[in-house]
């Protein structure tokens, strides 16, 4: 496996010194797949990111960002705004907005007077430090779960965007296997009890209106224990897998991956190319990673070729990275080759390809 892997990454290794940019940002781009733009424009692993920067992510495309200690993931076909990058010494403050789509989050355990805010057409939600998801989809429902820590959440009235911490301290907690649905329906409520409650106020300002609101109609405004419901892991058991692989990668292999996707940039290959490391495997192709799996079982090596499948894929690849031909085979990741064919333990049965063509 040692030689394999190798010589899988003897030409990333070669350019380690011209690619890839340092960690040194606050916020950063740390890792993507597919077609994902910030401010309309293309990105790079390592790059930086700033307050008021838009992310963009395409169909099966995915974008990990690190901002201090915390970790996000934002899924394919979603759009989030960096509204909030603060920090002061160990402190740290941060807003996001989802316009539309989902992300995975990991923030860190947060310390008195710091915050993290996930903010939804119709929902914010904050955290002390757990692992949640959060769904906004074009109709304007917001889903939020807890996999593990608490959150809290309250609806997204725009009046009160000034006051949504002190309304928050007033919610009660979403915890682990809890999840919480707020819709556009629920948001035009609170928002007309917020208006009547200003009305009422008038000259007194919105300073005591907040205070109204939490006394006298804050159900209305928070999240309620009697809104949240639980969920069965099981039902959710791909995302609770996913979160906790949710991690920074180590930077020799930031490294590699820059370097191949240089290469691909430059000098393109038709089938793209392979990047087998320890434990990952990378689809690299028009200049940009397309797909990841682990490395399951090590690869197969004959001749000048390495033979790899992983999860929804097995690839044939020279030993220099170009990708000969891959197949779409779900796989527990065992291969061997028998009678000069590529043998692949697939979930519908055992399959046999041509060891040049990947045809069966």
């Amino acid at each position: 496996m040692k030689k394999t892997i190798v010589a899988c990454c003897v030409i990333a290794a070669s350019l380690w010194a011209g690619c890839g940019k340092a960690y040194d940002e606050y916020a950063t781009i740390m890792f993507f797949i597919g077609n994902v733009t910030k401010n309309n424009a293309s990105i790079e692993i390592g790059e930086a990111v700033k307050e008021n920067d838009r992310l963009v992510t395409g169909g099966q495309s995915s974008c990990d960002i690190k901002i201090g200690e915390s970790i996000i993931r934002i899924k394919e076909n979603s759009t989030v705004l960096i509204s909030q990058l603060m920090k002061k010494g160990a402190m740290e403050n941060t807003a996001l907005g989802l316009d539309v789509g989902k992300m995975l989050c990991k923030p860190k355990k947060l310390m008195k007077d710091e915050s993290f805010l996930v903010k939804t057409p119709t929902a914010v939600a904050g955290v002390r430090g757990t692992r949640f998801t959060v769904e906004a989809d074009t109709m304007k429902t917001t889903r939020i779960k807890v996999f593990d820590g608490k959150v809290k959440v309250i609806k997204r009235v725009d009046r009160l965007e000034g006051a949504f911490d002190k309304i928050m301290e007033e919610a009660a907690a979403v915890e682990e296997k809890e999840k919480v649905i707020v819709t556009e329906n629920d948001v035009k409520k609170a928002e007309k009890k917020v208006e009547d409650a200003l009305a009422k106020e008038g000259a007194a300002g919105l300073e005591v209106a907040v205070v109204k609101i939490v006394e006298q109609v804050k159900d209305d405004v928070i999240v309620s224990r009697k809104e949240v419901q639980t969920f069965k892991v099981e039902d959710f058991k791909e995302e609770k897998s996913e979160l906790i692989a949710v991690e920074e990668r180590p930077r020799e292999v930031i490294r590699q991956i820059a370097a191949i996707v240089k290469l691909e940039k430059e000098k393109p290959k038709p089938d793209g190319r392979l990047l087998v490391t320890r434990y990952d495997v990378y689809f690299i192709k028009n200049g940009s990673v397309l797909w990841e799996g682990k490395v399951i079982n090590p690869p197969i090596r004959r001749d000048d070729r390495i033979y790899i499948a992983s999860g929804d894929y097995v690839y044939c690849a020279s030993a220099e990275g170009p990708v000969l031909w891959r197949k779409n085979i779900e796989n527990d990741g065992k291969l061997e080759i028998r009678d000069d064919r590529l043998v692949v333990h697939a979930r519908t049965g055992v399959k046999s390809l041509d060891l040049d063509t990947g045809q069966e």
